[in-house]
């Protein structure tokens, strides 16, 4: 198994937690629970990870490397935050009076500068009691008082006149890289960090240039060697693209709660990169015993080159560890 360059080091965690329009309105932000996110990157060839060779077009990956400059993690929204939950409207209402005590200590001891403002216990799903606060922000509790997940809404719980605090509604948590990866010969650890409790709906990752000059990676944000039929090739491509990923099912969630250790993995199929694109098509045509695909290429590959960077967007997904 690799691990990340030390370049990774330089690595900035910029969490946006509830991303605010304005210094006054993060004052106002409340405490944050967090749990372990360990995210992974490797990419696959013939069911295996690392080097194989692809019988069809006789290919064979020796190296791959890859920028990411960024990764987001998006909330779900309001209306597929607990999907998981009962589909039914039975819910009860609760006043601050109603709450179990030991929702009450939590409240009072965690935000104490946030009054109540709404309260529901659930008849179905993986939580029973929904606290809402006056800021907008919303508490998720287990049977056990112990809290299962936290949200944040667009707006505040109570009118203006009420003095409910509130902040922004992006509800999303962002970190910059650069992270360098090298998914030669298997799985590795793009970053630990320390996420807030929550259900997010979306992933996603920028790849982009890598700026560093002692990076193989200088100038690029992919880059592929190895043999077609033999002979040797390099696969570069110097593109800026977003990846909205998300798991084979379409109604999984990534849920991050108190008591797991989350782990996910991006995956970067490359035996499915292989099966869509031609490579036996590559030409050498300027005769130096290297096979170059890239935009800028010579050897009359740049259509190739184009082809290779949609398919690896095309087949990048969310899987669980």
């Amino acid at each position: 198994m690799k691990t990340m360059k030390p370049m990774l080091g330089l690595f900035v965690a910029a969490f946006a937690f509830y991303s605010c329009s304005s210094d006054d309105d993060a004052s106002s932000q409340p405490p944050t629970t967090t749990s372990s996110l360990t995210i992974k990157a490797q990419s696959l060839l013939n069911g295996t990870v690392g080097k194989s060779v692809h019988a069809a077009s006789n290919v064979e990956i020796d190296r791959f490397l890859l920028n990411i400059s960024e990764i987001e993690f998006e909330f779900a929204d309001d209306n597929d935050l607990f999907s998981m939950g009962s589909s039914t409207n039975s819910d009860d209402d609760l006043t601050y009076e109603e709450l179990p005590d030991g929702i009450k200590s939590y409240l009072e001891e965690n935000y104490p500068e946030d009054p109540f403002c709404e309260g529901e216990m659930e008849n179905d799903g993986p939580y029973m009691y929904e606290v809402e606060l006056a800021s907008g922000f919303e508490l998720y509790f287990r049977s056990d008082y112990t809290l299962y997940a936290t949200e944040t809404s667009d707006e505040p719980c109570l009118d203006d006149d009420d003095n409910g605090n509130s902040w922004g509604g992006d509800d999303d948590i962002e970190l910059s890289g650069p992270f360098e990866l090298d998914l030669s010969d298997g799985t590795v650890t793009v970053v630990d960090i320390d996420i807030p409790v929550g259900i997010y709906e979306e992933v996603e990752f920028e790849m982009d240039i890598n700026k560093s000059p002692q990076s193989d990676l200088y100038q690029k944000s992919v880059l592929i060697e190895g043999k077609i039929s033999g002979t040797p090739f390099v696969f570069f491509h110097t593109f800026e693209e977003e990846f909205e990923i998300d798991y084979e099912d379409s109604g999984q969630n990534l849920v991050i709660d108190e008591s797991n250790n989350a782990s996910i993995i991006f995956n970067f199929d490359l035996n499915a990169v292989i099966n869509s694109v031609d490579l036996s098509s590559a030409q050498d045509l300027n005769n130096d015993g290297t096979i170059d695909i890239s935009p800028i290429d010579e050897d009359g590959n740049n259509q190739l080159a184009h082809d290779i960077k949609n398919a690896i967007v095309e087949y990048a997904e969310l899987l669980d560890d």
